[in-house]
């Protein structure tokens, strides 16, 4: 199995791991952005590629190739377990939902300050 074959199958893991978390969170749309919170939702689209990325980064830092030297050019006897399948597979998840918990942290922030603006000018008025 080449670098590059393993390359896609952790970052394929990855991406059905950011599919699985717009399964989870309903988030099964394309990227828009929210007009009504003023926040950008990132979609099933968004959540693939963060849990891919996320996977791949996990894998190259914790993975076989974490102790490959560059300036030597020595090479790294390539290996890929089940183990590292799944923890892409659950990176790729976490991934995914760190994303859209940003999101919604963000359009919470957003409404509550729209409320507190709507409370104090009631008060006023």
């Amino acid at each position: 199995m080449t670098i590059w074959q393993i390359i896609l199958l952790i970052a394929a893991f990855g991406a059905i791991g950011g599919i699985v978390n717009s399964a989870i969170g309903g988030e099964f749309n394309y990227p828009r952005l929210d007009p009504a919170a003023k926040v950008w939702r990132p979609g099933w689209i968004g959540n693939v590629l963060v849990g891919a990325v996320a996977a791949l980064v996990v894998w190259g830092v914790y993975g076989p190739l974490a102790s490959y030297d560059l300036v030597s050019g020595r090479t790294v006897e390539l290996h890929l377990t089940v183990a590292q399948l799944l923890t892409s597979l659950v990176v790729g998840l976490s991934g995914g939902k760190i994303l859209t918990l940003m999101a919604e942290k963000q359009a919470a922030t957003i409404s509550k300050d729209q409320l507190a603006a709507t409370l104090n000018a009631l008060t006023k008025g």
